[in-house]
Formats: structure tokens, sequence, C-alpha cells
């Protein structure tokens, strides 16, 4: 297993955990940070883009997988969109002044345990690969018209896809959970109306 998988793998893991564990206001720079992050990461790591034999269609499985993963099993399941009609920034702290509608979202130790259990996986199979199963991994990949680089960008993208998919998809239902909330209660009066 090459430093550059534990590295990559481990990366998105803590962009992603820093992101959303806890009660966090869901807006543009929440669901930017991952994707940018994501950007910035993955051209250290992607080297080229194998078309041959099966690899294409290897490496598309990957990024579905992931993109399912993130849109419809991490992130609905385990991460809870919720309206708060005065959400205050952090500081300061002792603010008088009422904050602003937000859509937050909530997630915990099950978030965390699902995203750390599938990174260790990744890296179990990827340990795997050179250390426990090599001779069988190549049998496949040779049968099947695949190549270690084609392996390699699947999980890739299937990590990228998983990141940037939950990260739409939480945003998506924001969006939601403040068009249901509906105009702000409380909000002060037009300019210019009767007096």
């Amino acid at each position: 297993m090459t430093a550059n998988i534990v590295i990559l793998q481990l990366a998105i893991l803590t962009v992603v955990l820093e992101s959303d564990l806890g009660r966090r206001k869901i807006g543009w720079f929440r669901v930017a940070r991952p994707i940018v992050g994501v950007t910035l990461i993955v051209p250290f790591f992607f080297t080229s883009l194998p078309t041959g034999g099966n690899d294409l269609l290897l490496q598309g499985v990957g990024a579905l997988t992931g993109a399912a993963l993130g849109l419809f099993s991490v992130c609905p399941l385990l991460v809870s969109v919720d309206y708060q009609p005065d959400w205050r920034r952090r500081w300061p702290r002792t603010s008088p002044t009422s904050g602003r509608p937000a859509a937050v979202s909530r997630s915990g130790a099950g978030y965390a345990v699902v995203w750390i259990a599938v990174t260790a996986a990744r890296l179990g199979f990827a340990y795997g690969a050179q250390h426990i199963f090599p001779v069988g991994l190549g049998v496949f990949l040779t049968t099947n018209h695949l190549s270690d680089a084609g392996l390699t960008n699947g999980f890739i993208f299937l990590s990228v896809a998983m990141s940037v998919f939950r990260s739409l998809g939480l945003w998506a239902r924001g969006r939601a959970r403040l068009a249901q909330a509906g105009p702000v209660v409380g909000a002060a009066p037009a300019m210019g109306g009767a007096r």
C-alpha cells in the first residue's frame, strides 16, 4: 500500500468529519469546503485515466457507488437537518442580537463510525491487494481486462464522489428545509409602509 493512498483516504476523512460532526450551519462555505478540499487533494494522487479493457467501466462504477453512498445512505440516514430561526455565529458568544434563519445539520458518533469504517475498508483492501491476496487480485484483473491504475482510480472516484455528493445532498436538504419553513416570522416590515 503506497503512502499516497493512505494520505488521500485520511485527508478526505479528516475534511468530512471536520465539516460535519456536531451541529453545523448548512451554508455555502460548509458545502464548498469538502469540494474544494477534494479538488486540491486529488491531483496529487490521480496520475492517469486508463481507458483500455474494462477500466472505464470500473472507474465509472467507483464513481457511481460513491455518489449513491453519499446521496442516499450516509447523509440522509445519519445526519438530521433542521430549521433554526435564530442561528448565531459562535463568536462573540455574548452577542445580544438575534441571529439569522438557517438550516442546520446534526451528526454524531454513528456518522463518524460509518466514515471511519468505509475509510478502513478501502485501506484494508489496498493493504490486502499488496500483502495478502496479490496473486488472486492479479489473476482477477488480468481475467477481467483491468489495470492497476484503473482499480486505484476506481477507489479514488469512490472517495471523491462520496464526499462531493454528500455535500451536494446536504445542501439540497438544507435548501428544502428552509423552503418548508417559509418566510421568517417576526421579520421587520418593509421600509416605506404605512405608519
